[in-house]
């Protein structure tokens, strides 16, 4: 490792370790219920005081475990994969074919272009409204050429949550081969209960991740064995990524930045500028080709710029409204309509609400340090991340048939509760040893894949911080950035681990040198 490739690496490691910090207090501290399917209502709680007696047993077991190192990885996969495919298949089969929100509106756009229906397209319609959609809406159209049952699509989302748990292995196997590391990884993936209730939100968030995680799994691939053609297939699923969900741009960002910083230590490199050239030329060229292909089938001139402005989504970001900081309000909707579906006139008026807004926090310091405490606690405090609000709640009119069910999705249940309770152990715990880890590898002088992807992972995880205290925020945006973490609290738990073995060995040593 070069000097300056190190110094970089510690400022960026110093940097983002402040999001990691408030993120991992607003963990520990609070827990965030977002109930009433309609309107969202978040609901701030102190953590149950029982939780970290929970929380220090766990660390405690883990830390003095000397089983999981002698667990084949690869069975205990198979094995967990399949419990993970048992329960998946009871919520895919016994969950009511609803969708609403963002993920019916989608649906509804897929299945009338393909009907030949091009009103979404229309001033006001859903695809004016929000063309940055059109990349998703075009997955769905594929897939309802298969079938327009909603089982059908929970079923498929179940197959990517599977894929997804066994990417983020397959990632800790390529940055540690030790197996407790890909174990303990394994575990918390599986425990992490976003990666299964997101099964029934058919919502582009989902797919966008996994291809976005696969992108980064190739990315290490790449730099570990230089072959062009994980260079090529990192670049290609990080642009896929993004055409299906634009956050995943902060992924392409972190993933240019791992790539640069591998320049400085190795310039000669020249794989690398043809990943990094691929995304920037492919970026434009995707939605070049988007644009022109439903401009010609819809007759209608299509353009991903144009819809609700960027500037009514930061607007709204920092708007307070039924006990919310931050969150959807409906503003962007409302200003678009009443400015005539025009952008340029909507810009205009979210740009004179920002100054506004900007000069009331600059007038009044103290609500506006209110305004972001209570925003970041928030966006980050639901450890479900809304991924049981997302699905088929029986307050918006979903049936439950089964008890099973009833309890998950009703939110005054214990079983609702005690979902919430257990999730939040284990971001608790991936929260505290990503720091762990951070402090252990991106501080220190080594340079391997475990560095670079505790790098990247809170790189892309500090990139989400930044975007949702700008942006308008919910906490069902905010899961990927955690999942991300997982392989590195692994990392922070193994070296911990160690830690203890040395510390202990050293003890007995001397305790058998006195006798």
């Amino acid at each position: 490792m070069t000097k300056v490739e190190r110094i970089l690496q510690i400022l960026i490691s110093i940097a983002c370790m402040i999001p990691l910090f408030v993120v991992t207090f607003i963990t520990v501290r609070y827990n965030v219920f977002v109930t009433d399917g309609g309107s969202e209502v978040v609901n701030v709680a102190h953590v149950p005081a029982v939780l970290y007696a929970v929380v220090l047993v766990l660390i405690v077991l883990l830390l003095c475990d000397r089983i999981l190192n002698r667990i084949d990885s690869g069975t205990f996969l198979g094995v967990g994969l399949f419990f993970f495919a048992v329960c998946g298949l009871y919520l895919v089969f016994n969950a009511d074919s609803f969708l609403r929100a963002d993920s019916l509106s989608c649906f509804q756009a897929a299945r009338n272009v393909n009907a030949g229906d091009f009103s979404d397209f229309k001033a006001g319609g859903y695809v004016n409204v929000y063309p940055f959609q059109l990349g998703w809406i075009t997955i769905e159209r594929i897939m309802l050429r298969f079938s327009s049952n909603i089982t059908f699509f929970y079923f498929c989302f179940l197959v990517i949550s599977i894929l997804t748990i066994l990417v983020l292995w397959l990632i800790s196997r390529e940055i540690c081969r030790r197996n407790d590391v890909q174990n303990i990884t394994l575990m918390l993936s599986l425990a992490f209960l976003p990666h299964l209730f997101n099964t029934l939100f058919v919502y582009g968030n989902v797919p966008g991740y996994l291809l976005f995680l696969t992108a980064v799994y190739f990315q290490i691939r790449s730099l570990k064995h230089e072959r062009t053609v994980y260079y090529v297939l990192a670049a290609l699923l990080g642009v896929a990524a993004f055409v299906l969900k634009n956050n995943f741009e902060i992924g392409l960002v972190a993933m240019i930045g791992i790539y640069v910083l591998e320049l400085i230590r190795n310039p000669r490199n020249r794989k690398i500028y043809t990943a990094v050239a691929l995304v920037l030329v492919l970026v434009p060229a995707s939605s070049i080709v988007i644009e022109r292909y439903y401009s010609s089938e819809s007759g209608t001139e299509v353009s991903l710029g144009s819809g609700i402005p960027k500037p009514a989504f930061i607007a709204m970001g920092m708007q307070e409204g039924n006990g919310r900081y931050g969150w959807y309000n409906d503003y962007t909707l409302k200003t678009y309509r009443k400015e005539g579906y025009d952008s340029s006139r909507t810009s205009a008026v979210a740009e004179r609400e920002l100054k506004k807004r900007v000069r009331y926090f600059v007038n009044h310091p103290g609500y506006a340090l209110k305004f972001y405490v209570n925003k970041l606690v928030s966006t980050w405090g639901d450890s479900l991340h809304e991924s049981v609000w997302n699905g088929p709640l029986d307050s918006c009119g979903a049936r439950m048939y089964t008890d099973v069910m009833k309890w998950i999705y009703h939110p005054d249940t214990a079983v609702h509760r005690r979902l919430h309770y257990f999730t939040k152990i284990i971001e608790i715990m991936v929260m505290i040893f990503t720091l762990v880890a951070t402090v252990g590898l991106a501080f220190g002088k080594r340079h391997d894949t475990a560095v670079i992807y505790v790098m990247l992972s809170i790189v892309y995880f500090t990139g989400g911080f930044l975007f949702h205290l700008m942006w308008e925020t919910k906490a069902q945006y905010t899961y990927q950035y955690v999942s991300m973490l997982i392989p590195s609290a692994a990392l922070g738990i193994v070296m911990c681990r160690e830690k203890v073995g040395i510390l202990t060995d050293r003890m007995i040593f001397r305790l058998k040198n006195r006798r």
